[in-house]
């Protein structure tokens, strides 16, 4: 909810007794964006084969792009980096992105990858719908969400005046050595990164 609203009140004074303990001599180092770093799930390599590959994890095809936590809040769509830093802000067809479509409940969170070529947002996971958080909610029901929801909001995955970059889902796929196979040789429309992601 702090990340939608902005709002960050009461974290002051747990902020400065933590400063007050490291303090440093040094006035020229620029803060990092502190409440909108480290929100995003990062990849790791998967180093040995799960026994469970195949039941319990599935792959998502990611385009090439960069990572971008999406905060769609008060009439507004903000994009940031892995590391905190606002890179754009916009009006979007998200709940809460746009002044036409913005309630003082609706605020949408997304982990997406932009692709600057498509001047798309591929949504890699949804975290807050319409003010509803998604974080302690397994990964299938996240992912059927995400691919019932972002259909439905019109015009979500064309580019307007209202929608400046698209929306999609990236779609998902089992895990089985027949399902990897059939991922590989398909069309994309994107240029694909490698590895795949795979999610368990």
């Amino acid at each position: 909810r702090r990340l939608a609203e902005d709002d960050w009140t009461g974290m002051e004074s747990e902020e400065e007794n933590k400063k007050d303990d490291e303090e440093m001599d040094i006035d020229t180092v620029k803060k990092l964006p502190k409440h909108y770093a480290n929100q995003l799930m990062l990849s790791e390599w998967l180093i040995d084969v799960p026994s469970d590959l195949g039941q319990e994890w599935i792959v998502v095809v990611c385009p090439v792009g960069k990572r971008a936590l999406i905060v769609a809040s008060r009439g507004s769509t903000s994009a940031y980096t892995k590391s905190g830093y606002c890179v754009n802000r916009f009006s979007s067809l998200l709940p809460g992105g746009n002044r036409r479509n913005s309630t003082a409940k609706d605020y949408t969170i997304l982990d997406c990858i932009y692709n600057e070529v498509n001047q798309t947002y591929y949504v890699l996971d949804v975290m807050c719908w319409r003010g509803h958080p998604f974080y302690d909610c397994q990964t299938d029901f996240r992912f059927y969400w995400m691919h019932s929801k972002l259909p439905e909001e019109e015009g979500l995955g064309e580019k307007t005046k209202l929608n400046p970059f698209k929306f999609v889902g990236l779609k998902n796929f089992p895990c089985t050595p027949e399902s990897l196979c059939d991922v590989l040789s398909m069309d994309f429309p994107f240029e694909v990164t490698k590895p795949l992601s795979l999610l368990p």
